[in-house]
């Protein structure tokens, strides 16, 4: 089951756990984020539901929910639960009939974050060809998601890359994916990817530091001239590549950590004045 802790938050109201049904999206259109709690804190919660908000007006959805009061319970939820680090799930669920609201969901979902071995040696990842449709919109349970984790139980991976129709790299299956060549990082035009909350803070982090960011479209044979490939996400943060089918990364390179660095205090900082 999804919800994890003691308590869930369905259309404003607190229950227990044992009451959650996975079958309140089972039809019909959901949109969600996933959230990173930190010593009780829900990180960049602004952005992710500005990107909330912004996948649901992509699908001609409204949203009922204010901003203010999502964050009221948010709070309310890590309160519950007396929990203060781990992944919340934010749903939203529209009827199918009529496309309006009828579920908002709130949940601590069961997390996993990388181990120290994962951030210092990177992982193992290979190549997924699929696309998202509306690529811009966080929805709930895709084609491309579905096809990526077969592959990735079948192969014993990390993470897959999907690759469109036309041969170009875009993201991760669940996450988005960057590159190191030379002194510039590089990434997919956001036109072709969701863009992640990681990624966007990665973006912030080149700008401040003087660090070129450059956005381009990248086929599968530019990936043997790069330093060095790393993941993003809200459970990842960075996380690097070490081996991408049979193309092997450095993990060590000096720009990757020093942006693994700057993303950790950018957390701090955030903690700090949420």
């Amino acid at each position: 089951m999804e919800c994890f802790q003691s308590f869930f938050i369905h259309n404003n109201i607190t229950k227990p756990c044992n009451e959650f049904c996975d079958d309140f999206y089972s039809t019909g259109t959901s949109v969600y984020e996933v959230i990173r709690i930190e010593k009780g804190v829900a990180l960049f919660a602004e952005d992710h539901l500005e990107r909330l908000f912004n996948s649901a007006a992509i699908l001609n959805l409204k949203i009922n929910e204010s901003e203010d009061e999502i964050k009221s319970n948010i709070r309310n939820l890590i309160k519950i639960n007396n929990s203060f680090v781990g992944k919340i799930k934010l749903m939203v669920h529209f009827n199918p009939e009529n496309n309006k609201q009828q579920d908002f969901l709130l949940y601590f979902n069961p997390h996993y974050f990388p181990t120290d071995e994962e951030y210092k040696s990177g992982v193992r990842t290979g190549l997924c060809k699929a696309i998202r449709n509306n690529p811009n919109a966080k929805m709930y349970n895709t084609d491309a998601r579905l096809k990526a984790n077969h592959i990735i139980a079948e192969k014993k991976l990390f993470e897959v890359i999907l690759m469109d129709n036309n041969g170009f790299i875009t993201e991760g299956s669940r996450s988005n994916l960057l590159f190191i060549s030379g002194n510039s990082v590089l990434s997919a035009p956001e036109t072709d990817i969701l863009q992640g909350i990681a990624r966007k803070n990665v973006k912030r982090i080149c700008n401040k530091n003087n660090i070129e960011f450059i956005e381009r479209k990248i086929q599968l044979n530019d990936m043997n001239r790069m330093d060095a490939m790393f993941l993003t996400g809200t459970s990842l943060k960075i996380l690097p590549i070490a081996v991408f089918e049979e193309l092997v990364f450095s993990t060590n390179n000096e720009l990757l950590r020093r942006l693994m660095r700057l993303y950790d205090q950018a957390i701090s900082e955030y903690i700090s004045n949420p």
